[in-house]
């Protein structure tokens, strides 16, 4: 909109409107010019300010009285300037778009006001428009039952993309954390898992953005809401590629020794384990063969110099939880946390979705229309519930981190694993 004469209009606490006329060369705020060849005129009678909706009519003079039609670009932000001020701070629009007027067709009645009263202070037109009449007592407005086309368009938008992110990604990771560490479950977890991921949620997915992006038209991307819904797109094909990698280009595991309560022991003054037979006292040293042979263990002890040791200890999180954790390659967490991330930005862009994207598509607030508060109440119940249900898998970790190890210690061996020599 550089080197474009802009309108610029917004209501004030007070009830007044200010009209401010502006310009800019670039992506700068605009400033205000003072002398303006065409005014804009506030017409107070079809300005309406309501606790749903603003309403701002004005005429604009039109540089040419042959043309038959107008190309106009419109842009609006949620937040208004803190003072009434005609050259008062603005911030950057939220949304922006561009329509054509056809000058050849003629005009329906327009809502009008009435009581009006105008004051016209320099380029600034500020008039006070009287509320309407009718407004309950939660301030809000009712709206019949029914919805547009383009209405519709965007709800279908709003619940494939919500059933896609916020149902069916949040199940696919619910399969991988709770049903790897069960037994009878965990030969199968990787294929429901990336059947829920790919095969169910994909198709919602992507045809959901899709119908979302063929609804904008040809200004895509011009508010937090689509750029985060780009966003998501570009990080869920991204997480599809990652887990494809992590699950078919595995790095070799390397084996581990078996927990043995020997493995750590340290023999005093350099004497050797023993296995004593309390049936012939036969004594055979360690490591002669890898593991010893012993007698039954109602008749074996280890022994040292110094008299019998118990042949079982404590094993600690280092023998059993830390092998897996350090072994899992880095990629596995980035997986795991790109997941998460995806999920929580999908909670973001929803809310906006259903909250500041429709009102600043259709200008009616959630209160107003019964899909859109059924859409908060899922929003909020499914916040809660997914949280726990996450938190309750995280508690899984330290089975599957032993169940992990476990794994690794019954590997053949690339090493030759005997304990210490005497």
């Amino acid at each position: 909109m550089s080197n474009s004469a802009m309108i610029i209009t917004w209501p004030n606490a007070d009830g007044t409107v200010t009209i401010s006329q502006r310009a800019a060369t670039g992506h700068v705020m605009p400033t205000v010019v003072p002398n303006p060849t065409e005014i804009a005129a506030l017409v107070a009678e079809n300005t309406i300010l309501s606790a749903n909706s603003t309403s701002i009519a004005f005429t604009y003079p039109l540089p040419s009285t042959a043309q038959n039609a107008v190309q106009m670009v419109w842009a609006y932000s949620n937040t208004k300037p803190s003072s009434s001020a005609v050259d008062a701070t603005i911030v950057q629009h939220d949304k922006m778009g561009s329509v054509t007027m056809d000058l050849t067709q003629t005009v329906d009645a327009l809502s009008t006001a009435t009581g009006a009263t105008t004051t016209v202070i320099g380029t600034s037109t500020q008039t006070i428009i009287p509320l309407p009449t009718g407004i309950s007592s939660n301030g809000t407005l009712s709206k019949d039952n029914s919805l547009t086309d383009s209405e519709k368009t965007i709800r279908t938008h709003g619940i494939l993309m919500t059933l896609g992110f916020l149902v069916f990604l949040p199940l696919g990771i619910f399969i991988a954390r709770f049903s790897r560490t069960i037994s009878f479950l965990k030969a199968k977890w990787f294929t429901a898992h990336w059947f829920v991921q790919f095969i169910v949620s994909g198709p919602f997915i992507i045809g959901g953005w899709f119908v979302g992006y063929n609804y904008v038209g040809e200004d895509h991307f011009q508010d937090s809401h689509t750029r985060a819904g780009l966003l998501l797109l570009v990080l869920y094909i991204g997480q599809m590629i990652l887990g494809t990698i992590i699950h078919f280009f595995k790095p070799k595991r390397e084996p581990l020794p078996p927990l043995e309560p020997w493995d750590t022991y340290e023999p005093e003054n350099s004497t050797a384990l023993r296995a004593i037979s309390e049936r012939d006292q036969t004594s055979t040293t360690l490591g002669s063969s890898y593991p010893p042979t012993l007698a039954a263990p109602s008749t074996t002890a280890l022994v040292s110099k110094g008299g019998p040791i118990s042949s079982s200890r404590n094993f600690t999180a280092k023998d059993t939880i830390m092998p897996a954790i350090k072994g899992r390659p880095i990629q596995n967490y980035a997986h795991a946390l790109l997941g998460l991330f995806i999920i929580l930005l999908s909670f973001y862009n929803v809310h906006e979705g259903y909250g500041d994207e429709w009102l600043g598509e259709f200008g009616t607030y959630v209160d107003q229309v019964p899909f859109l508060r059924h859409m908060r109440t899922w929003w909020t119940a499914s916040l809660i519930i997914i949280s726990l249900i996450y938190i309750a898998g995280l508690s899984l970790l330290p089975r599957q981190w032993r169940q992990e190890t476990n794994a690794r210690r019954t590997l053949p061996p690339t090493r030759d694993f005997r304990p210490m020599p005497a």
